[in-house]
């Protein structure tokens, strides 16, 4: 029997095996792409709050994208719509040389949110549409791993060339144009159209109070940490290439303890793993602020504040999963990314008013301060609220869509 699961789930890994070569290019060029934009941000002289305005328009263009490219899809196809979408992000990608000023900085970033976004939605429900329940875990496992990996590589590239120089920007542009050829020259088999998901965030929020506040402040440290940090570590003397790597150290720091805080949340009361999660995040991230901007000690709290922030989502989906009745779980996710959508817009901008008015170190103190209302609320809820049985636990990667909280579902109908 375990034989035929593994034959299964080799099956559909090399069905899709097209889409994850698509996926990878498309990571590592969004990667390097979205942290070279701050770093020149930083070269060019934009003022801090200015920076961070136009870092936070990628988020908004996100979160519409996450609303309103589903239609699309239904209208003419998840090929199409990749295609398309990828060609407007490679697009931007090559445009940021030719027009640096913040106001055109700001409109690229969000057709490049938009952009991305609506791919993040094809290539998930792709997926879905691919998976089996015997298989569905292993493709998101696998997506994990090629988005993470994606990005660590994007930032890395920063090392690569001169930022001041359009060679980076050209380099992501190619790295994102190249997605397009493994769907359009391989054989893959196309999913059927998918129906757009309805939610209310009202809802979700009465009925799962602690998971929306953990994601929607999940989402505020995520979208600091990859719109400003490579800005930070610029600011504060870092070389491109190390600031590079200070973003990708908290990537890969997510990529060690997604599974064994899993594993935690699944076996210990989920409200409980949350608020150890939040505080350590606090305790690392204010920790950071005494520690000397030149010493690698830096990275060091870079990846152990990753190490719990970015699996912070992924336990607080699973905690409003074991809430809600199964049949309102796909419609939910909408309202799950609507929410960390809501607070990676949010995040950013309180970060770099905060940088604006205490200086670089305002970096570290708002990815401490994201964390105090979600400590704090989940030990007001270990008091005071009935512990909901528990489901098993959802690993996402730190950007999904609305379609991967459903791929992560075992339940969904053929």
């Amino acid at each position: 029997m375990a034989n035929n699961l593994d034959s299964r789930a080799r099956a559909a890994a090399s069905a899709v095996l097209p889409l994850f070569l698509a996926l990878a290019f498309l990571m590592v060029g969004n990667g390097l792409v979205g942290s070279l934009v701050g770093v020149r941000a930083d070269i060019e002289g934009f003022p801090t709050i200015v920076t961070g305005v136009v870092m936070t328009m990628y988020y908004c263009g996100f979160l519409l994208g996450s609303l309103t490219i589903p239609r699309w899809i239904a209208s003419v196809g998840h090929i199409r719509v990749f295609a398309g979408l990828a060609a407007l992000a490679a697009a931007t990608a090559l445009a940021y040389s030719l027009f640096v000023n913040p106001v055109a900085w700001g409109g690229l970033r969000f057709v490049a949110g938009l952009s991305i976004s609506g791919l993040y939605v094809t290539v998930e429900s792709w997926l879905n549409a691919q998976a089996t329940n015997e298989t569905r875990g292993r493709l998101l496992s696998i997506y994990m791993v090629v988005v993470t990996l994606g990005l660590v590589l994007g930032v890395l590239l920063l090392g690569v060339a001169d930022p001041i120089d359009p060679t980076l920007f050209i380099i992501a542009g190619i790295l994102i144009s190249l997605a397009v050829v493994p769907l359009t020259l391989l054989k893959i088999p196309a999913p059927d159209a998918i129906s757009p998901v309805q939610f209310s965030v009202r809802a979700l929020t009465r009925t799962a109070p602690l998971g929306v506040v953990a994601v929607a402040l999940s989402g505020a440290a995520g979208g600091a940490i990859f719109a400003l940090g490579a800005f930070y570590a610029s600011t504060i003397g870092m070389e491109p290439g190390k600031a590079g790597l200070f973003v990708a150290a908290s990537l890969v720091g997510a990529l060690v303890t997604q599974y064994p805080l899993g594993y935690l949340s699944d076996r210990f009361p989920r409200r409980r793993v949350i608020f150890a999660v939040a505080v350590g995040a606090v305790v690392i991230a204010t920790t950071g602020t005494f520690v000397d901007p030149g010493s690698a000690w830096l990275f060091a709290v870079m990846a152990a504040y990753g190490s719990l922030a970015f699996p912070m989502y992924s336990i607080a989906v699973s905690l409003i999963n074991d809430i809600l009745p199964e049949h309102q779980l796909v419609a939910a996710a909408g309202g799950i990314i609507f929410v960390y959508g809501i607070g990676s817009i949010v995040g950013p901008l309180a970060a770099s008013f905060l940088m604006a008015a205490i200086g670089p170190v305002g970096f570290l103190w708002s990815l401490a301060a994201f964390f105090v209302p979600v400590a704090i609320y989940a030990m007001v809820r270990i008091i005071t609220a009935v512990r909901p049985s528990q489901g098993r636990f959802i690993s996402l990667p730190p950007r999904s869509s609305t379609a991967a909280p459903v791929l992560a579902d075992e339940d969904v109908p053929e």
